[in-house]
C-alpha cells in the first residue's frame, strides 16, 4: 500500500468531520431564522398536561401525519353532520398539534354552535355553550397565550352566542352566566378587594375569579374604567374584557429580511385555511 493510499480513508474521515460542523454550525442558524420569522411551531409547551407532552415529544414529526389524517376524517365527519363524534377528533388532534390554532377555533364553533342546537332542551344547550367557552378559555389560550384569533373568538362567543337573541335560548345563557357572576363580582364589582382581599370570602371570591374564570381583576377594573361602566352579570363586560386581553397579548409584528420577503414574494405563499366562524 503506498502513501496515497494509507491517507485516502483519513482523509475521508477528516472532511466528514469538517463537513458535519459546518452542518451543525448552519443548523443553529436556520433554526434562529426560523424562529425569528416565526415559520417553526416546535415551541416548548408550557404547563402541558403530561398525555400532551409526551404524545408531541414521543411521536416527533409523525404526529403531522396523523393530525392530516384525523382532519381529512373530520371534515367528512362534518359533512354527514356527525358532530358528536367530531369532538373526539378534534381533542385527539389538539392534542398532536396543540399550536393549531383553527382546530381550537373549530371544535369551540362545533360545541356552542353546531351541538347545542341539537338539544331541546335549554339547559342542555348551555352545557355546550360553556363548553366551548371553556375549551378556548382554559386550554386554547394556555397552550396558545399570543393567538389573537382565539381571544376574538372567546369574545365573540360571549358577544354573540350569549350576548345576542339569534339563539332562542339565549335568556338561559344570559341568567347562567349572570347567577355564576353575580355570587364572584357582581353587577358593579368591588375591585378593591377582588385585588387585595381582606377577608376570607373576598380571598375566596378573588381565587374564583382567576382560577376558574380566568379573569385578572386589574385588567378588569382597566376595561371598566376605560370602556365601562358595565354591569358584570352582562356577557358584554366579558366580550370587551377578552378583547382587551387579547390586544395586549398580541404578539409582535414580525419584520423579514429583504431577501426573506423577495423569496415569499417569488414563491407567492398563500394564506393556509382555517376554520373562521
Amino acid at each position: 500500500m503506498n502513501f496515497r493510499d494509507r491517507l485516502y480513508k483519513p482523509a475521508l474521515v477528516a472532511l466528514a468531520v469538517i463537513l458535519f460542523c459546518v452542518a451543525a454550525q448552519m443548523q443553529a442558524r436556520l433554526n434562529l431564522a426560523r424562529k425569528e420569522l416565526g415559520l417553526t411551531k416546535m415551541d416548548p409547551l408550557q404547563n402541558a398536561p403530561p398525555v400532551l407532552a409526551f404524545s408531541t415529544v414521543a411521536l416527533g414529526s409523525f404526529r403531522g401525519l396523523i393530525a392530516n389524517a384525523l382532519w381529512i376524517r373530520l371534515s367528512a365527519l362534518q359533512e354527514e353532520d356527525k358532530y358528536f363524534e367530531m369532538v373526539q377528533l378534534s381533542d385527539w388532534i389538539t392534542k398532536l398539534q396543540p399550536h393549531m390554532v383553527a382546530v381550537w377555533q373549530f371544535q369551540a364553533w362545533n360545541m356552542a354552535y353546531n351541538i347545542s342546537v341539537k338539544f331541546k332542551s335549554h339547559e342542555d344547550r348551555w352545557h355546550w355553550v360553556e363548553r366551548g367557552i371553556q375549551l378556548l378559555r382554559d386550554d386554547g389560550l394556555r397552550l396558545n397565550p399570543n393567538e389573537t384569533r382565539l381571544y376574538r373568538d372567546l369574545s365573540w362567543l360571549y358577544q354573540h352566542k350569549i350576548g345576542a337573541d339569534l339563539d332562542d335560548a339565549h335568556m338561559t345563557y344570559k341568567f347562567h352566566l349572570a347567577q355564576e357572576m353575580e355570587k364572584i363580582i357582581g353587577g358593579r364589582p368591588n375591585f378593591a378587594e377582588l385585588e387585595n382581599p381582606t377577608t376570607p370570602e373576598w380571598k375566596e371570591r378573588a381565587r374564583k375569579l382567576r382560577d376558574t374564570y380566568k379573569i385578572d381583576p386589574k385588567i378588569a377594573e382597566r376595561v371598566d374604567q376605560e370602556y365601562g361602566p358595565f354591569d358584570w352579570r352582562l356577557p358584554d363586560a366579558y366580550a370587551v374584557y377578552w378583547a382587551e386581553v387579547g390586544r395586549m397579548n398580541a404578539r409582535p409584528a414580525v419584520h423579514l429580511s429583504k431577501y426573506a420577503a423577495g423569496l415569499f414574494s417569488r414563491h407567492a405563499l398563500q394564506p393556509g385555511h382555517e376554520c373562521n366562524p
